[in-house]
């Protein structure tokens, strides 16, 4: 098959580029590079420079012999939409918008986007389920609200698309110079760098994390599988993670003692205090399932961050 990557060179786009690439797939990896790395992209992967709240972006796109579009681009994480709220809804639902537009008009058979967790906010019965409340706490939830329902539009127009809300995913290659998005990987920035953990909010704030090679199973899975289509679905382990059990085992993959020094800070905007997912319909309809625990994620993503990532930040 012939696919697009939006956000291709990000942190989650080009873990799925290269999987995609793996299983034969042709991979266009699209990306302005505001927060993504060309370096992230592996070799066989085709690269194109674009701004995808740009109206014009669509006649940079192929015109023809596209099979599936996979939307991962944009302007990430909760607190970061605060300071940007126009831009934040121009880059997370106008370009989702465009792109169905695009793929309506080019007959492109399947769309694929990646929703988040955030547009539950805080819910009021946990797990969550597909059918439990939005509440979107901020103009990033906003964003990824307002493309599921875009994307439930362009379904009755022709266009197959499924909505991924993805949970709290970590993994090798998550950006660690940003400390305003990826709990897993701010904290792991912080001890990597043998500085104090600043943890904004309370210890007993809890989460649900899915490992990067789960996440991109997801996202395979609904390649041409019509169960899939139409859906909502979410991407989550069940499990519930408290703050304090994250740093501890943060603390001890690295070797570190339990009296590594952590500073609390005043919580971010309209943070969610708890949070975790079920994710039996994914389940039932792709047989899917994650299968890193998190002890075994971390130890993965430690021994990345020891062997490439201070390589690049020497």
């Amino acid at each position: 098959m012939r696919v697009i990557v939006t956000g291709g060179a990000g942190f989650i786009g080009s873990h799925l580029c290269r999987r995609l690439l793996k299983d034969g797939h042709s991979v266009l990896a699209v990306d302005n590079l505001s927060s993504g790395y060309i370096r992230n992209l592996p070799t066989g992967v085709v690269f194109k420079w674009l701004d995808l709240t740009d109206e014009d972006t669509a006649l940079e796109l192929p015109k023809e012999g596209v099979d599936v579009v996979f939307h991962l681009a944009s302007h990430v994480g909760q607190e970061l939409s605060f300071e940007r709220p126009v831009f934040d809804l121009k880059a997370n639902a106008f370009s989702t918008l465009l792109l169905l537009q695009w793929c309506l008009k080019h007959q492109v058979k399947q769309f694929v986007f990646a929703s988040s967790m955030n547009v539950y906010g805080d819910p009021s019965m946990l797990p969550v389920t597909e059918s439990s409340p939005v509440r979107p706490p901020s103009p990033y939830a906003v964003g990824k609200i307002a493309s599921e329902y875009l994307c439930q539009i362009y379904q009755g127009f022709g266009v197959n698309t499924t909505s991924l809300r993805l949970f709290n995913v970590y993994g090798p290659m998550q950006d660690m110079d940003n400390l305003k998005q990826g709990m897993v990987s701010i904290y792991m920035a912080y001890v990597a760098r043998g500085e104090p953990i600043l943890v904004r909010g309370s210890k007993e704030r809890f989460r649900d994390f899915v490992f990067i090679k789960d996440i991109v199973d997801a996202f395979v899975r609904c390649v041409g599988n019509e169960r899939a289509y139409g859906k909502v679905y979410n991407v989550s382990t069940g499990r519930k993670t408290y703050v304090s059990d994250l740093l501890k085992e943060i603390i001890q993959v690295f070797g570190h003692s339990e009296n590594y020094p952590i500073i609390q800070g005043d919580p971010t905007r309209r943070d969610q205090f708890g949070i975790y997912g079920d994710s039996s319909l994914l389940q039932e309809d792709l047989g899917w399932k994650p299968t890193v625990r998190l002890e075994e994620g971390l130890a993965e993503m430690a021994s990345w961050v020891r062997q490439d990532w201070k390589l690049q930040n020497v």
